[in-house]
């Protein structure tokens, strides 16, 4: 039994050190999205992972309200350059470009319950040493005066 003790100990350490990462990044992408919304914006999604330099990643967002919506993509500065498209499910390219370390807002008009592909991919790394970094997304838009939801609006 002691021989195995090792092995669990380095298993253990790994789990907490993924839960950690995924916990600093969800931060990150709270701390980031929130700081760029305008007056009267709300947020739609948020949606946050962790990425090595040279690694790439997709996700897919559903809008189910038709209108315009603003895609916030912030990456984290070890991630270097990150080049990023944004496409829907029709082929429709809404938005391409590269961000790096900010915060890149992409205006985009949609259609009812349409699903954008975000895709973002950072730059190689010179060294052998890959380090991490955080990449959140998020949409936005401008509140609705006439919300169902607001009660203090209703007549």
């Amino acid at each position: 039994m002691n021989k195995y003790i090792p092995s669990l100990i380095s298993i253990l350490v790994l789990l907490v050190g993924t839960y950690e990462a995924d916990a600093q990044c969800r931060r990150f992408a709270r701390q980031r999205v929130i700081s760029t919304l305008d007056d009267g914006q709300i947020i739609g999604q948020i949606t946050s992972g962790t990425i090595g330099r040279g690694e790439s990643a997709a996700t897919v967002l559903e809008i189910d309200q038709s209108g315009p919506v603003d895609l916030i993509l912030s990456t984290h500065n070890n991630l270097g350059n990150v080049t990023y498209s944004v496409v829907d499910t029709r082929g429709t390219v809404h938005g391409e470009g590269r961000v790096r370390g900010s915060q890149e807002r992409i205006s985009i008009d949609v259609e009812q319950d349409t699903d954008l592909i975000v895709h973002i991919e950072s730059e190689r790394s010179a060294s052998a040493y890959t380090p991490l970094g955080c990449v959140a997304l998020a949409t936005t838009r401008v509140i609705d005066e006439t919300n169902e939801f607001d009660l203090l609006t209703k007549e």
